[in-house]
């Protein structure tokens, strides 16, 4: 192993360093044995063919998030939402992709601050929701024995209210899920056709 692949694979084992010890070593081994069978041992030689070892192991990192998404599918959103900013980190710090990755961050704020927007909302009617039907059933448990049909109105009131927020609050949780699932399997496309493209090349 030369000075500059050398310099090169300790700068990736550091950008690598979240992955376990054993996996770091695997990917610095490969990437040296590659170097070393093609003859590259410069340092603009390595880059051009690798790229920083930043970019490469945002790829990487990316490449990995991915993988391990894959062989759980109960992952849990805070996962999903971790791979697709690696992702877009390995876009944005590839300049061929650089364009793609900006576009695709603009999108997905405006997604986002969309569906927080709606959640805000939701909260906030949830919130009245809850209170107007612990008023109802409150009201209606205190008139039942004084005022029987007035008394059962507000309970039954009440009680719908109840219902529709069992139904509502999932229904809102399901579609966040969904979205940001939607997000994520949009981002990985984008990163296959255009990342894994320019690897290929």
């Amino acid at each position: 192993m030369t000075s500059e692949t050398a310099k090169y694979m300790q700068m990736l084992r550091r950008y690598l360093r979240k992955l376990p010890d054993d996996e770091i070593d695997d990917i610095v081994e490969f990437y040296s044995e590659y170097l070393a069978d093609a003859g590259i041992d410069t340092k603009a030689e390595i880059e051009q063919e690798l790229g920083t070892p930043r970019q490469l192991a945002l790829k990487i990192l990316a490449d990995h998030s991915i993988k391990e998404e894959a062989e759980d599918q109960r992952v849990v959103s805070k996962t999903k939402i971790k791979t697709t900013w690696l992702i877009i980190l390995a876009l944005l710090a590839t300049p061929a992709t650089l364009i793609i990755g900006l576009i695709l961050l603009s999108v997905l704020i405006a997604i986002f601050a969309v569906v927080f927007s709606g959640v805000v909302v939701v909260i906030s009617l949830a919130g009245g929701g809850i209170f107007l039907t612990a008023a109802a059933i409150f009201t209606g448990l205190s008139l039942l024995f004084t005022n029987l049909g007035t008394g059962l109105f507000y309970l039954g009131i009440g009680l719908l209210g109840l219902g529709l927020l069992l139904i509502v609050i999932p229904l809102v949780w399901g579609c966040s899920v969904w979205i940001v699932k939607a997000c994520t399997r949009l981002v990985q496309h984008v990163y296959y056709r255009y990342i894994k493209k320019e690897a290929a090349k």
